[in-house]
């Protein structure tokens, strides 16, 4: 128990030197901040427009659809502000600067999570809380207590599954250095879930990402089951945090693997 409270308290050190060195660059601070809520603007925009056109997507109306697309970017905000370093292992392989990691008296894991913290994030939390509360304020739908701590209880669930695929992706570079491809299909698959539901893409396309890459469980599932869809069963869409915790073993298993596995830069 000690070892974890020195490990958490060492955890936070790291954020907050982190966060001191980002703040020595003010003008990129906010202007990056700008520039994410542009891009999610143009994206609201898009769903927006294909909505008016067509009136529904998939059976799904625009408010649904603003449901859909805020809770993937609440559950994808936990990546991208806490553990976006995590992406850039096989960078940190290459470049050696992994080898420093091990010779320091505090968990690789930790020095790698918490020597980045990506501040644009929180615009997609709170962007994407914004457009749950417009999603479901257009459609009239009212969720009782249960619904919130669902909703509460997917969003996390969705947090560790994204960052679980994140990390398992980049613990491939202890064996084969390069994952770049992998890493972009991951991003080509997200891309299609964040703002549609999978049902449109075929049968084929959904059991992709339920059952091998569930980013479907991030936002499609739990949207689902909040809105009262008919397009999964319940028992599926609440799977969330069992596929999570799945996840999150795997991880841990492939990263102590990773670990022995590894044999520095110039080994």
């Amino acid at each position: 128990m000690k070892e974890f409270w020195f490990h958490i308290k060492m955890y936070g050190a790291l954020l907050k030197m982190t966060m001191r060195s980002m703040l020595q660059y003010r003008a990129d601070f906010w202007m990056s901040l700008v520039s994410v809520v542009l891009l999610n603007g143009a994206n609201i925009i898009q769903l927006s427009v294909i909505s008016w056109r067509f009136h529904s997507l998939g059976g799904w109306s625009v408010g649904e659809l603003l449901v859909l697309y805020g809770m993937f970017m609440v559950a994808w905000s936990i990546f991208s502000i806490f553990f976006r370093k995590l992406s850039k292992i096989e960078e940190e392989i290459v470049n050696g600067v992994f080898d420093i990691y091990l010779l320091r008296p505090v968990s690789p894991f930790l020095q790698l999570v918490g020597g980045d913290i990506n501040h644009i994030g929180l615009c997609d939390t709170f962007m994407g809380l914004a457009l749950v509360a417009a999603g479901l304020a257009k459609t009239g739908v009212r969720w009782d207590m249960e619904h919130i701590l669902w909703f509460v209880v997917f969003i996390l669930s969705g947090g560790v599954i994204v960052v679980c695929i994140r990390f398992l992706i980049s613990c491939l570079a202890f064996w084969i250095t390069k994952a770049k491809a992998l890493s972009s299909l991951f991003t080509q698959l997200y891309l299609l879930t964040q703002k549609y539901p999978v049902t449109i893409f075929g049968k084929v396309f959904r059991v992709l990402v339920t059952g091998i890459v569930p980013v479907a469980y991030l936002n499609f599932y739990p949207a689902t089951y909040l809105m009262g869809k008919p397009d999964a069963p319940p028992w599926l869409c609440m799977l969330s945090p069992v596929v999570a915790f799945v996840m999150a073993g795997i991880s841990a298993l492939v990263w102590r693997q990773g670990m022995r596995r590894y044999d520095s830069c110039g080994g």
